[in-house]
């Protein structure tokens, strides 16, 4: 039987409602020319789009800093609650379920509120590793898996997925992706869940062919009246040989990632940090993360996007 999804996500929503008192940054104290954008992890693809935003605003006399945390659910804590960090990437997921949780608690009903949307930016994919002898998300039942870093959006993502397919490991354990794939090559874990832009650095780099790992089929039935769902999560294929180990074409789901802020008054860091990426994208697509030739800036000048920040204009 399911738990109600807020028991099971409570306590990661929870890092939503109250500061990151034990997560210290590096320099909060802003003067007046700079901007700080909040990322994650310095192994992963928000950290290095991030290093690319700085790099180019050297190039047009911005102070661009560039901090890193452990992902989606900080940046979100971090962005409303420093008035000295402007910008932060996040997963949609992420968003759309604090606007959902909003509903019954007041501190993040304030913070869903004042959140919007700068930029779309690339498609994560959801990779779910396990030893081979592990065929499905449904042989996770009574199994060891890590659903990410405390703070992330992959925790948040595997816990949805979680929920959704009635799927209940033994035990659910908060791993970054490096100690995530040492635990599970020493098999202290089963599974792992990561959200990234594929192809993932840290996967190609850090799993071996003779790990002996794969990658699991990750599927949601959805159906055609359910727009929530079917608006967040989009079915892909990732090919075979997408990563070294990987011999065997896979299907799972991708979401869309976004620059965002909080909304307010003064439009002046959103604006010039949109404007900086949307007049020189070719610039980060031929010399940043190869993720960036992903992105795809035309939807702002349509409708498909929701909850946009007044500060940038298609």
């Amino acid at each position: 039987m399911k738990k109600p999804l807020s028991s099971l996500m409570g306590s990661l929503l929870g890092i939503v409602a109250i500061p990151f008192v034990f997560l210290p940054h590096p320099s909060l104290a802003q003067t007046s020319s700079e901007i700080k954008l909040v990322t994650g992890n310095e192994i992963g693809e928000y950290y290095s789009i991030g290093k690319d935003i700085e790099k180019l605003g050297e190039k047009h006399n911005l102070d661009i800093d560039v901090i890193p945390t452990k992902g989606a659910l900080q940046n979100i804590n971090d962005v409303f609650n420093y008035e000295s960090i402007a910008l932060g990437i996040v997963q949609g997921d992420v968003l759309a379920f604090l606007n959902i949780f909003a509903n019954d608690d007041e501190q993040i009903s304030i913070k869903a509120e004042s959140l919007r949307n700068v930029l779309p930016l690339f498609k994560e994919q959801i990779h779910v590793i396990a030893h081979k002898e592990i065929k499905s998300l449904k042989d996770l039942v009574g199994k060891r898996v890590s659903i990410g870093e405390e703070g992330s959006g992959t925790s948040l993502t595997a816990s949805i997925l979680l929920y959704q397919l009635s799927i209940n490991p033994q035990e659910l354990v908060t791993y970054d992706i490096k100690r995530g794939i040492h635990e599970l090559r020493n098999g202290n874990i089963d599974a792992l869940f990561y959200v990234a832009g594929v192809p993932s650095k840290v996967l190609q780099e850090q799993i071996l062919p003779e790990d002996n790992f794969h990658l699991l089929p990750v599927m949601l039935t959805i159906s055609p009246e359910d727009e929530f769902y079917s608006t967040l999560y989009s079915p892909v294929t990732l090919p075979a040989n997408t990563y070294p180990w990987q011999t065997e074409k896979v299907e799972t789901l991708a979401i869309q990632s976004f620059l965002f802020t909080v909304e307010n008054d003064d439009c002046t860091q959103v604006n010039v940090v949109a404007s900086l990426i949307k007049d020189n994208l070719t610039w980060l697509q031929a010399n940043g993360n190869p993720i960036w030739k992903q992105v795809d800036l035309k939807p702002l000048n349509s409708k498909e996007l929701t909850r946009m920040s007044k500060c940038v204009k298609p």
